[in-house]
């Protein structure tokens, strides 16, 4: 495949392998339950009937429901993100806390006093509380607080907060034996819940007002006395404050004007005027004379323009009549006449220039002077305006907070407590019919408590089970390889499933037989036996089956039942035990005369012969290698059918007389620790054991791939408890 271009298929391998091991898992559960099938059905019935039985004996009890609303102390009103998450969390915690309030302690306290509970004779005989009092009379003291605390608990017990979901409602119930006190005793929870949120908020909002009268006491004396030091100051000092200008945001006095001030600012004022007024006198004595007469006196410029007529006059009448014209004499005179004054005048305004230039100079050096002196006492009043400043920002602090307290308590003053956020949705009735018990729902939880105790039974059974689930086990077990699996088969069947080529059992024996060709450098073992544990795990039956099935090969197959002491190929080839292999061993030399031929399976077999009473001392003589070794000058294989190895020294001792051992085990045994017994007994002989063969491989082990469950139709049995295979030892 190109680098590049996906695998269209393997993205779904693990996918696909995770569902055969989920469908794993639900097979060995579904075997597990077969199994334990006894057990679970034991479970489930008696959990079905002791919630039947705890249903009819349970009393009845009536459930009453009121409805509130509890809104919450301030609305959300924001855009911002992290407010509103800060908002939402300040409210969820606002409802778990009036959650544990309608389930508190105190409100049960309330309920008992406010209804009276100790001496309401419907509660206290559904409840019995009266029980224990000697002579029947008025309880004392002691008994009336015994009394209290059972009924504070019963009402937290009996109580039942459900908050309606996405809602700030919330369902306060009761349940009790008697419809008409599940009804009282929920209104009156719910009402005194509401009652106890009034008091909370009066007793907040008293003790608000006490606080804030208190402060504001204590401010205002604040107040008083540092103005009291503020004025003390300034009159000590000489500062008189003309007018100040407050902040309107924080309140505070930014800036003040004082009376230095202001007279520096006259006399600065006036200052700038006399020194302008001396310049002006200056600029006009400095300039010409007649400038200063033209220009400076409105009587010098009449007589001027007198002047510059009777000049005209004078210049036109010597023009026509000449000097001695009378009128031009005239004319003359008056002319210089003007001339006289208009000079007596110029000197008198130059003489006034020079005064008012000295007057200015005069004034300017007396407001210069003035202002110096001031402007001292300015610069001394500053410095000490420094402490007069610290001394208003106090003033200014304890005013902003006298008029913070003061506003704040006429605000506590005009809300009062009268409003609640709290309201009754709906009052609680008597209840028509009892809420509880439930046959169905207690059926139910019933049910699934016997499931769940049936699959820790079925889990706990599984656990201890220490068969062989997996024929591939005893590779870790017990370090054999598997030779075989060989399924579990009623015994009537086992002949004639072993004859069928197609069957199952004849292809798990073929398997087997198969796998032994490749232990040894020549193919199968030429000799080897065939032993177990214990009694009844399926040798004796694998021994004749592996002989069937080499005997099907074109092998020369000899079979010999060594378990002289409970022999049992007698009893699979149904006939006589008479003379056998303990013959052989007690000395008869005539050994074609104790082999027979079994037309039946294809191969030459001897019998187990008489018990002898000492078959150890038999087996511990060399004829029994005699025997092997004759027998393999006519025949590819020699088989043995040996006795098991616990409790008995027969095995050990075959072992030695051929190459081989093949260890049977049965996957339904438990006996995990006798098979390692046992093997351990077998290597300390020196045997070599060439692995296991596991039978009777049932049910339990299909999710293992070893239960040959899809049938070969013969009658194939799950729950067979027989043996398998006839005379099976």
């Amino acid at each position: 495949m190109n680098a590049g271009i996906a695998d269209p298929d393997a993205d779904d391998v693990p996918a696909y392998r995770g569902g055969l091991l989920d469908m794993h898992m639900l097979e060995r559960a579904f075997v597990a339950l077969l199994n334990h099938k006894a057990w679970v059905a034991g479970a489930v019935l008696a959990c079905l009937s002791l919630g039947l039985i705890a249903t009819f004996l349970m009393t009845p009890l009536y459930t009453s429901t009121s409805r509130i609303e509890i809104s919450p102390q301030a609305p959300v009103e924001t855009d911002v993100e992290g407010a509103r998450e800060k908002t939402l969390t300040n409210e969820i915690a606002f409802f778990n806390t009036q959650y544990s309030l309608l389930a508190s302690r105190s409100l049960a306290q309330r309920t008992v006093r406010a209804g009276n509970l100790l001496n309401d004779k419907e509660f206290l005989a559904v409840y019995d509380l009266t029980e224990g009092q000697e002579g029947g009379g008025a309880p004392n003291s002691a008994q009336r607080a015994q009394m209290a605390e059972r009924a504070e608990k019963i009402l937290l017990d009996a109580v039942n907060i459900a908050p309606v979901r996405q809602s700030s409602l919330v369902d306060v119930g009761f349940s009790t034996p008697s419809p008409a006190l599940s009804a009282k005793l929920t209104n009156l929870w719910v009402q005194q819940f509401v009652a106890a949120n009034l008091d909370r908020r009066f007793a907040a909002t008293s003790d608000a007002r006490k606080f804030l009268e208190q402060r504001i006491t204590a401010l205002r004396r604040n107040l008083e006395d540092s103005e009291r030091e503020l004025i003390t100051y300034a009159t000590t000092n000489g500062i008189i404050t003309i007018e100040g200008k407050v902040d309107p945001i924080s309140g505070r006095t930014v800036s003040e004007r004082t009376l230095a001030s202001a007279d520096v600012e006259q006399v600065s004022e006036a200052l700038g005027a006399a020194r302008d007024a001396r310049v002006a006198a200056e600029s006009q004595l400095s300039s010409s004379t007649a400038a200063a007469d033209s220009w400076s006196n409105n009587a010098v410029s009449a007589l001027r323009q007198r002047r510059a007529e009777l000049s005209a006059d004078v210049a036109r009448l010597s023009a026509i009549f000449g000097d001695d014209y009378p009128e031009l004499a005239s004319k003359k005179e008056q002319l210089a006449t003007l001339n006289r004054s208009i000079e007596t005048e110029a000197r008198r305004a130059q003489g006034i220039n020079r005064e008012t230039y000295a007057a200015a100079v005069k004034r300017e050096r007396d407001l210069t002077g003035e202002l110096d002196k001031i402007t001292g006492k300015y610069r001394d009043q500053q410095r000490r305006s420094i402490e007069y400043a610290i001394l208003q920002r106090e003033v200014d602090t304890n005013r902003q907070l006298y008029d913070g307290l003061l506003q704040r308590y006429k605000e506590i003053g005009a809300a009062g407590v009268g409003t609640n956020n709290i309201a009754v949705v709906d009052t609680a009735a008597p209840a028509r019919k009892p809420s509880s018990p439930n046959l169905f729902l207690n059926l139910a939880v019933a049910l699934i408590a016997g499931l769940a105790l049936a699959a820790a039974i079925v889990f706990l059974l599984e656990q201890l089970d220490q068969s062989i689930r997996d024929p591939s086990e005893v590779t870790d077990r017990f370090g054999l390889p598997l030779l075989g699996s060989i399924p579990k088969v009623e015994a009537d069947d086992f002949e004639e499933l072993l004859l069928d080529k197609k069957s199952m059992v004849y292809e798990a024996y073929l398997a087997a037989q198969t796998n032994l060709t490749f232990l040894t450098t020549h193919g199968a073992p030429r000799s080897f036996l065939l032993t177990s544990t214990r009694p009844a795990e399926g040798k004796s039956s694998s021994a004749l089956s592996l002989a069937s099935v080499f005997s099907q090969t074109n092998k020369k197959i000899i079979l010999i039942d060594a378990d002289i002491r409970s022999p049992s190929l007698n009893e699979m080839l149904d006939i006589d035990n008479k003379v056998g292999l303990s013959n052989y061993l007690t000395g008869v030399d005539n050994v074609s005369g104790l082999i027979a031929k079994s037309d039946e399976f294809g191969f030459d077999y001897m019998l187990a012969g008489p018990m002898p009473p000492n078959a150890a001392e038999l087996f511990s003589s060399s004829r029994l290698g005699q025997l092997i070794d004759l027998l393999l000058n006519e025949y590819d294989h020699v088989i043995l059918d040996a006795p098991p190895v616990l409790g008995l020294a027969d095995a050990p001792l075959l072992a030695r007389a051929v190459e081989g051992v093949m260890f049977t085990i049965d996957a339904s045994s438990n006996s995990s620790r006798a098979i390692k017994s046992a093997l351990n007994r077998l290597r300390q002989t020196g045997a070599q054991i060439y692995g296991a063969l596991v039978t009777k491989v049932g049910r339990r082990n299909e999710i293992y791939g070893y239960g040959y469950g899809y049938g070969y139709g013969y009658g194939y049995g799950y729950g067979a408890d027989k043996q398998q295979g006839n005379g099976d030892s």
